[in-house]
C-alpha cells in the first residue's frame, strides 16, 4: 500500500512539474503577444498619421487643379504644359534628389542620438509620419 502511494505521489510531482513549465511557456507567449499587440498600435499610429497628411496633400491638389480649371473656364490665361512641368518638377526635385538610403541613414542617425521624432522631422525636413514609417521599418529588420 506505501509502494503505491508513493508511486501516486511521484507521478503527481511530475504533473505538477510539467503543468508549471507549461504555465511558463504561455506566459512567455503571452509577452510576445503583447509585444506584438503594441507594435500594431504604434504602426497604427503611424498609418493615421501618414493617411491625414495624404488628405492634405490631395485636398491642396484638388484645390489647385480647380483653381486652374476656373481658370480655363473663364478665358484666364493657364500656363502652357511646359510651364506646368517646369513648375512641378521644380516643386518635386528638391525631395527626389535627396536618395532614399540617405533619408533612412539620416533618420536613424538622428534617433540614435537621442532626437525625439518631431526633432528629427525637422532636422531632415521629412513629414513626421515619413520618419515613423522609417524608424518602424528599422526596428522591423531587426
Amino acid at each position: 500500500m506505501a509502494g503505491l502511494a508513493l508511486i501516486l505521489s511521484i507521478a503527481a510531482l511530475g504533473i505538477c512539474i510539467w503543468l508549471v513549465r507549461e504555465v511558463a511557456g504561455l506566459k512567455e507567449r503571452w509577452a510576445r503577444l503583447y509585444g506584438l499587440r503594441a507594435a500594431m498600435v504604434e504602426t497604427e499610429a503611424s498609418l493615421q498619421e501618414l493617411m491625414r497628411e495624404l488628405d492634405h496633400a490631395g485636398q491642396t491638389l484638388l484645390q489647385e487643379l480647380d483653381s486652374r480649371f476656373s481658370q480655363v473656364q473663364e478665358g484666364g490665361n493657364l500656363n502652357t504644359r511646359q510651364d506646368l512641368t517646369a513648375q512641378v518638377e521644380g516643386k518635386e526635385s528638391a525631395p527626389s534628389q535627396v536618395n532614399i538610403e540617405e533619408k533612412r541613414a539620416v533618420v536613424i542617425g538622428l534617433a540614435e542620438q537621442g532626437y525625439t521624432l518631431e526633432e528629427i522631422a525637422r532636422n531632415a525636413n521629412l513629414p513626421k509620419g515619413e520618419v515613423q514609417l522609417i524608424l518602424d521599418l528599422e526596428r522591423f529588420r531587426q
